[in-house]
């Protein structure tokens, strides 16, 4: 099979020859072996992985300072809401937003091309920062929603084109929860966030195209709201912050996960021969009963012993077979 095969039918419910998979690390650390290997895309053409996330050049609103660092956060808010009425949207229509996705599908016409795209909310919370998204809908309700109009008039363009290119998948993303679960309530979420996110996910299912969603924490709440938009994976469902059999039980005929590592202690603090055994029994729990497991980690920390990651990346390849 090749990889779009094997993604496209894991993301089906469909056993594939083995499970497909993707991985990321640190970014400095992925520096590294870009510099190392020679190619952006080295886990694909180095170590076989199945997956290319993509990305659209496209900010909707005013972006944070840049820094040296390796993540930027913004400290303070980059618009006030009296300004938000005269905030320009970019051209979706302009070249330069699509680029990498054109060299993306070129390059890799037999892997899985995956559009990330941050939701409205998404571009909001970037702008405004997470200490005062939460309150901003609180006290700026119908500003809000009017950003919100705007830049998801300007998200579906990208979208449709980009699914008009060929891309794969779709690929939401949106922390709306933390280790304890929905980080606002069920209504606000669908209310500012999840409503607009609807109408992109639209366009994708209008082409055929499977939608997933990534969200960090405990998500248990969350996964109801997703199926409700018509999402068919998440990412990364993190197995010390969910009960992976107990999705399998309650969600698994609906939804297939595009993640499942542990990135956060197993992977870049136990043994080799530990991280085998989790890879296997990841793949016991959530791949082996239906197919429907796309292997994904979140960001393996820089400490990781080399000999893990290869662990890893060889028990998916050579073990993971239906």
């Amino acid at each position: 099979m090749t990889s779009k095969e094997r993604f496209l039918a894991a993301i089906h419910h469909q056993k594939p020859d083995r499970a497909p998979f993707n991985f990321w690390m640190d970014r400095p650390v992925m520096q590294q072996y870009e510099q190392k290997i020679g190619h952006r895309h080295w886990r694909v053409t180095h170590f076989g992985a199945d997956v290319i996330e993509t990305f659209p050049a496209i900010a909707c609103c005013p972006a944070p300072p840049l820094s040296d660092g390796p993540y930027t956060l913004a400290h303070e808010p980059t618009f006030e809401w009296a300004d938000a009425p005269s905030l320009p949207m970019p051209d979706p229509r302009a070249s330069e937003i699509y680029a990498l996705i054109e060299a993306d599908l070129r390059e890799f016409p037999h892997h899985a091309v995956i559009l990330d795209t941050i939701t409205p909310w998404g571009h909001i919370a970037g702008a405004r920062t997470y200490e005062k998204v939460y309150m901003d809908m609180y006290d700026y309700p119908d500003e809000f929603h009017a950003l919100s109009r705007r830049i998801t008039d300007t998200l579906k363009v990208v979208v449709e084109r980009a699914c008009h290119m060929g891309i794969t998948a779709l690929y939401l993303m949106e922390d709306l929860c933390d280790r304890n679960g929905l980080t606002i309530s069920p209504a606000m979420i669908e209310e500012f966030c999840l409503n607009y996110a609807r109408e992109l996910a639209d366009i994708a299912h209008g082409f055929g195209i499977p939608v997933m969603w990534h969200c960090d924490g405990n998500v248990t709440g969350l996964i109801p709201l997703l199926k409700k938009i018509g999402v068919q994976a998440i990412n990364p469902l993190q197995p010390h912050l969910n009960d992976a059999a107990a999705f399998k039980r309650e969600h698994g005929k609906d939804l297939a996960v595009y993640g499942g590592l542990d990135n956060c202690y197993i992977i870049p603090n136990e043994s080799p021969a530990a991280v085998r055994a989790h890879v296997l029994n990841v793949f016991e729990t959530l791949g082996k009963p239906d197919g429907a497991l796309i292997f994904s980690t979140h960001d393996i920390p820089a400490r990781t012993p080399e000999e893990n990651l290869l662990t890893m990346i060889r028990t998916i390849r050579e073990e993971c077979v239906y």
